[in-house]
């Protein structure tokens, strides 16, 4: 929105003049050339938090997300796309957004075919798209844009599939025992182990840059990450140690620790491994689920797992990640444990 004036309207009078979207708004007259241009930077607040288009509130929204919440770019520009697909209207205003015509919005994204691919919405696709939507206007009540979230009550339709498929404890020592057998002579295979040791995205992997291994090798530093909550320092352990180091050996501080690769590089070697050690193939972001799957299922704390993968909710790290019934398993353990003391020791 844009102010011109102020201008002089009759003797003693002036005002200014908005425009907004190629349309003219004429403010109210003042007495003098200063509460002119203030009148008209109410108006144009007024207008701003009633008035604007969901056009014009995703971006301001977008921008909410990478100042204040410190997400990443790329994270936020996919978060604003999807809620462009969620609301097909974007030149309403979201004031008047209503219960009935978002439940419509949502029912229609469910039903209607994706233009790419000719097949309905995975129930996991659908089901976040509706999430970030509600999300999005409950950002637009505390912004004056909406009394209430219009889409409150909707529900997600259908079941999702929390968590990719597992490898066993087992398969995994199996898994590893390969992959360590491979680092001496690839780096990809040292790039797949951390997946699963420290619980690392893979485009946390691929990023990290010599300076980020810390503290000796014992410390592996996550400097960015899809929000705040992802920076963090990460234990790296002896086993694989030996191998970082000798990445970083000869290399600059700010060179990336495994050269220039896509974020995709450790998936490939994720598979391979895979198929070397015999074990089921399953993706890299499987090994993520499966050390939070162990690290539950070992007593740990699902706050403390939650930190240590870069989550901002242990909720994401219990329903998306580790296997139901981990932090169960992990109470059983402990039952046991005391039931198998001998009483007749301190």
């Amino acid at each position: 929105m844009e102010i011109r004036g102020p201008y002089q309207h009759r003797a003693g009078q002036w005002r200014c003049r908005l425009i907004r979207q190629g349309h003219r708004i004429w403010c109210p007259l003042a007495d003098t050339a200063e509460r002119a241009l203030r009148l008209a930077e109410l108006c144009a607040a007024e207008i701003e938090r009633e008035g604007l288009t969901i056009t014009e509130a995703i971006p301001r929204y977008e921008e909410y997300l990478k100042e204040e919440r410190g997400n990443r770019p790329g994270s936020c520009a996919a978060t604003a796309a999807r809620l462009r697909l969620f609301f097909p209207d974007l030149k309403m205003l979201v004031a008047e957004l209503t219960p009935t015509k978002c439940a419509g919005y949502y029912t229609a994204l469910v039903k209607t075919p994706s233009e790419k691919t000719g097949q309905r919405l995975a129930t996991d696709t659908h089901r976040n798209y509706l999430a970030e939507a509600k999300t999005f206007l409950a950002w637009c009540v505390t912004k004056k844009m909406l009394r209430t979230n219009p889409l409150a009550e909707v529900r997600g339709v259908g079941r999702r599939r929390h968590g990719k498929e597992q490898l066993t404890a087992d398969e995994a020592r199996r898994w590893l025992n390969t992959a360590l057998a491979l680092a001496p002579d690839e780096p990809g295979a040292i790039a797949a182990a951390l997946l699963l040791l420290c619980g690392l995205r893979s485009g946390e992997v691929v990023e990290r840059v010599v300076r980020d291994v810390d503290e000796g090798g014992k410390v592996l530093r996550i400097t960015s990450g899809k929000t705040r909550a992802a920076i963090r320092p990460v234990s790296i352990p002896e086993v694989i140690k030996p191998f970082v180091l000798e990445l970083c050996r000869g290399k600059a501080p700010t060179a990336r620790l495994f050269g220039q690769h896509w974020r995709d590089w450790p998936r490939h070697w994720v598979a391979r491994i895979c198929v070397q050690a015999k074990v089921p193939q399953v993706c890299a972001h499987s090994m993520r689920g499966l050390h939070a799957t162990l690290a539950v299922t070992a007593g740990m704390s699902p706050h403390v797992v939650a930190a240590s993968l870069g989550h901002e909710s242990a909720t994401t790290t219990l329903e998306s990640y580790a296997l139901p019934g981990s932090a169960e398993a992990a109470a059983t353990l402990k039952a046991q444990a005391v039931l198998q003391q001998d009483p007749k020791k301190p």
